[in-house]
């Protein structure tokens, strides 16, 4: 038996490994998948599950939740790659070798909880420095305009996240157009965009402005995306409604609100099947669990705001994201930071629309 590795000490392990990457069909959305000459490879390698008060957290997450759950680390990834494709990778590659069939490249990324990688035969690129941070914006040939909304979207949303929640920690934000049927996916550093969206732009924006608020609430600020889903994806979805109420007035994010989250909820109520937002994401099944965790997640987010005040409830944001940096966030811990900014858990709040049972 190896015994356990003392205080300050190190161990190197090595280990080889193969994987098969789907080049048919919908499994997993096609988030892992070489089709229509894009291949996506997101978080592929082994990866050392968070050790918390559950012990080694290895449950298999449904297909409908994200299935990351994963403590910061630094990556240095070498990549030969064909010398005709297009790279993308969480973090800042460089080019150490090119030959006339493949290139050798080097990415770090640091500190991030996963890596991904993608590689293109036709992408372009568009990019802008928002904040010295560079954006770019990857898209097929053709697809300029779905391409530019993107990279426009991105930056505004880079922008307006850095000044409520506090400053995106990466050098490099990148906005990918593949081949998923999700819709959008966040990664560390790295967003990607279902490519049948591009032609007609429509979509495009509230899937770029979520994947971004992605990179605060899970890149930066982790937790159990397994057993506590609501604390990135409801705040991410509150975050998105923010991003438009920041570019386009108030009037417009009332708008979201309205016809997005209580509409949501008022239907649920109605159809009888309205559910705390805090449970598992194993509790609802793929249709509920957007519904209500997404959608009525949000609205505890607005009510909070709404209790405490704007000064404060963007203090609260702030102080959290400060707090939380690189680690894993429970909701105990969120409450808490709701505690010191405002004197007051609000409990009774977090209870209704997160905690709480439903009659």
């Amino acid at each position: 038996m190896i015994p356990p590795l003392a205080v300050g000490r190190s161990i190197t392990l090595s280990m080889d490994f193969e994987v098969d990457v789907p080049t048919t069909g919908r499994a997993g959305h096609a988030l892992f998948a070489y089709l229509r000459g894009v291949m996506a490879l997101p978080t592929v390698y082994p990866l050392i599950p968070v050790y918390d008060d559950e012990g080694w957290n290895v449950e298999i997450a449904p297909e409908y939740s994200d299935d990351v759950y994963s403590d910061i680390a630094a990556y240095q990834v070498q990549i030969t790659a064909p010398s005709a494709m297009t790279l993308v990778a969480s973090g800042s590659c460089v080019q150490q070798a090119q030959g006339t069939e493949t290139t050798v490249w080097t990415c770090e990324a640091a500190p991030m909880r996963s890596f991904v990688l993608i590689l293109g035969e036709d992408f372009e690129l568009a990019n802008r420095v928002v904040n010295d941070v560079v954006v770019n914006s990857y898209f097929y040939q053709g697809h300029e305009r779905g391409g530019g909304k993107a990279l426009e979207v991105a930056a505004d949303a880079l922008a307006a996240f850095s000044e409520m929640f506090g400053p995106y920690p990466y050098a490099e934000l990148d906005v990918v157009e593949t081949p998923n049927y999700l819709g959008g996916m966040e990664y560390p550093g790295l967003v990607v965009i279902e490519d049948g969206l591009y032609p007609g732009v429509e979509g495009v924006e509230w899937l770029a402005a979520h994947e971004v608020a992605h990179q605060w609430w899970f890149g930066v600020v982790g937790n159990d995306q397994i057993d506590e889903p609501w604390l990135d994806e409801a705040l991410t979805q509150y975050s998105t409604m923010l991003y438009y109420e920041q570019v386009y007035g108030p009037e417009r994010a009332a708008g979201i609100l309205r016809g997005e989250f209580v509409q949501t909820h008022q239907s649920l109520v109605l159809r009888g099947q309205d559910m705390p937002a805090g449970l598992p994401a194993s509790a609802y099944g793929s249709r509920l669990y957007w519904q209500i965790v997404y959608d009525k997640g949000a609205l505890y987010f607005h009510e909070l705001r709404k209790a405490v005040g704007d000064e404060s409830f963007f203090e609260i944001m702030q102080t959290y994201y400060s707090r939380h940096r690189y680690k894993i966030a429970t909701p105990e811990s969120f409450l808490a930071v709701i505690e010191r900014v405002t004197g007051d858990q609000h409990r009774d709040i977090f209870d209704q629309w997160i905690a709480g049972s439903v009659e």
